[in-house]
């Protein structure tokens, strides 16, 4: 009998480890996912979507279009759907009309597809030249498997309110106290209180946000603030709820104020890498006035510039109209034609604003949003240049980085960059890192040792070029992981 119950121990063990082990391999197959998944949640790239081939069945003079299929290849890990393609047609004489169709099925990822029997509306004449692009789609994923949304991503730990029926019409709160659950990153929440009658029944709803963000596992306490709109019919009771909130990266978690102690550490630079961020991307250089006459449509020059590896086009600017002291009169929202290309400087000229109501002297111009459009993954040679050693007669001492020293963007190529954003209060140099790169079953493929002799000023980002990775362009690899090891400091003078 202890034969018997010694061999079904042992069983259970091996059990037991063989599901720990597979738990463990799903948590690093899903990883990626996750972050490709975070990538694309906002505004999804299509750059990994291309069309391959496609075939006519009809193409007459007043006939619907139909096309035999069209094939779709797509080298995402993510699987697609509802895909927009905008069919381009040219006759003999060069004119041109344009078709936006929804294909009817999706694509999973790492697939090639032919989408069979396409139909375009009555054909005004026969093409002789086609052209077909990838217009919009939205990412298949497992939303209970890979959760994503704020309001269950995020309790509501505590609520304390007084109403005020009679003054101010308002909910005064006390507290509210909220946690968020998941490992997700996110800001500006919106919140949604339920009144409610005697028997627990809807009365009606408002809503309210508060600005800022929180980490995940991060716990955040908010006192002392109204929330004003009491309804006019009677309620008996109060419930809250979240409602939504914005899906951030770490990068923006970070740049919006968050705390670097709620920062996955191992994961940063995955986290950070491929992660657009429009309005920290994109700046205002400057700004000259065309047309600046009151009561009439006015016309700027803008300035822009790109610090980053991704391309944009749609550029949203602010235009706050503004008194002496700097309060706002009035705010008009500007969106751009055109696109910036990849750490470039461009010049958007002859940009409308519409009619000028007040007096243009005090003039705030910043960047809202944009949409990304492609991004690069190899650095130009006539923008390369070559990395100087540090020289100075100030000794300098060892610097354990920690988290002061944060990977914020990078481009692997046999000339790579790597964009470091300096937290500390110190100025860096002499930085060594350790480059990781994975295939797509997490494997470990190959690393790199490099040291890095230029300066990075305190709480400052500086992109650093021409790192040579010899080889690199010939591995396959899926993605990289950057590791700081150390670096130095100027040494203190006592």
């Amino acid at each position: 009998m202890d034969k018997i119950n010694k061999k079904i121990s042992i069983f259970f063990f091996l059990l037991s480890m063989i599901v720990s082990l597979d738990t463990v391999s799903d948590e690093r197959n899903i990883r990626p996912k996750e972050l490709e998944i975070k990538k694309n949640i906002k505004k999804v790239d299509l750059s990994k979507l291309t069309i391959t081939d496609f075939e006519w069945l009809t193409k007459g003079k007043s006939m619907l279009g139909k096309f035999d299929f069209i094939e779709i290849k797509n080298s995402s890990i993510l699987g697609f759907d509802n895909i927009k393609i905008e069919v381009q047609l040219k006759n003999k004489d060069g004119t041109r009309i344009n078709y936006v169709i929804v294909l009817k099925d999706s694509i999973g990822s790492k697939e090639t597809k032919k989408f069979r029997n396409v139909v375009i509306p009555l054909l005004p004449w026969e093409p002789k030249e086609t052209r077909i692009a990838i217009k919009s789609g939205d990412i298949l994923h497992d939303k209970e498997t890979l959760p994503f949304e704020a309001r269950g991503s995020i309790k509501i730990l505590d609520f304390k309110f007084i109403v005020d029926n009679l003054a101010s019409k308002t909910i005064i709160v006390e507290k509210l106290k909220i946690i968020n659950e998941s490992r997700n990153y996110y800001g500006n929440i919106k919140y949604i209180i339920d009144f409610q009658d005697s028997r627990k029944k809807l009365v009606t709803s408002r809503q309210f946000g508060i600005k800022g963000s929180i980490g995940p596992g991060e716990t955040k306490t908010f006192k002392n603030f109204n929330i004003p709109g009491l309804p006019s019919k009677e309620f008996m009771d109060i419930y809250l709820r979240v409602g939504s909130g914005d899906l951030l990266s770490s990068k923006e978690y970070l740049l919006s104020g968050g705390d670097e102690k709620y920062i996955d550490k191992s994961l940063i630079d995955i986290d950070f890498d491929d992660s657009p961020v429009p309005n920290a991307d994109l700046g205002i250089k400057g700004y000259s006035w065309i047309s600046d006459v009151q009561h009439t449509i006015g016309v700027l020059d803008i300035d822009i510039s790109n610090n980053s590896r991704f391309k944009y086009n749609d550029i949203e600017v602010i235009l706050n109209f503004q008194t002496p002291s700097g309060n706002t009169l009035i705010s008009k929202t500007v969106k751009i034609d055109g696109e910036i290309g990849s750490y470039k400087e461009k010049t958007f000229s002859n940009i409308s604003i519409g009619y000028i109501d007040y007096d243009i002297k005090n003039l705030e111009v910043y960047i809202v949003d944009a949409n990304m459009i492609g991004y690069v993954t190899t650095i130009r040679k006539d923008e390369q240049k070559t990395p100087r050693e540090i020289k100075s007669d100030r000794p300098k001492e060892a610097f354990s980085p920690g988290s002061n020293l944060i990977v914020v963007d990078y481009s692997i190529s046999n000339f790579s960059s790597i964009k470091i954003f300096n937290r500390s209060d110190m100025e860096i140099s002499d930085i060594e890192m350790k480059i990781k790169l994975f295939d797509e079953k997490n494997n470990l493929v190959k690393e790199y040792d490099i040291l890095i002799n230029e300066t990075i000023l305190p709480r400052q980002e500086k992109t650093f070029r021409t790192i040579r990775l010899h080889d690199v362009e010939r591995i396959g690899f899926t993605y990289a992981k950057i590791q700081i090891l150390q670096a130095k400091k100027l040494k203190s003078i006592n």
